[in-house]
């Protein structure tokens, strides 16, 4: 009985656990970035949304680096959690879909990176859209919301 639980414990004893794990893991990435993009200034990421033919390119490079840099700590606190996760999902799936495609051919490689880090911060995106910040979030002390099975809540 000792094994089984230790190879399968209860989502709703560990969820919330694996999600604030998570969280500070994917939030802590997207905010680093979000950071040296604000600290260089979006003019480079504009100035590479141009040439790929964005409208408002300015206004679009602002919006990237506020979404890693204000959803990564959203997501990290577990503030607000499923809306900024869910920002930050469409964010990557952006980036990956009009910027790192080509380096999709190279998945599993060291030249598939560019593609394969936008590509998971989308899928840990949706993830936690999906399932919400969990029991150690600011969402559930704020909102007292601990509905889901495994504990995740708002």
């Amino acid at each position: 009985m000792k094994l089984r639980s230790l190879l399968y414990p209860d989502p709703s004893r560990t969820g919330s656990l694996g999600l604030l794990l998570i969280r500070l893991a994917t939030g802590l990435l997207l905010a680093a970035h979000g950071l040296s993009k604000l600290t260089a200034g979006p003019a480079g990421l504009a100035g590479g949304l141009a040439a790929m033919g964005f409208p408002a390119p300015t206004l679009l490079a602002w919006c990237a680096t506020l979404a890693e840099f204000l959803g990564g700590i959203c997501v990290m606190l577990g503030l607000l959690t499923r809306p900024a996760a869910a920002v930050v999902a469409f964010n990557m799936v952006v980036a990956w879909a009009s910027m790192h495609m080509a380096d999709a051919a190279h998945f599993g490689s060291a030249k598939g990176g560019a593609f394969e880090y936008p590509f998971l911060l989308s899928i840990l995106g949706l993830a936690l859209a999906i399932t919400g910040g969990g029991r150690y979030s600011l969402d559930a002390v704020l909102f007292g919301r601990k509905t889901d099975a495994g504990g995740g809540g708002g």
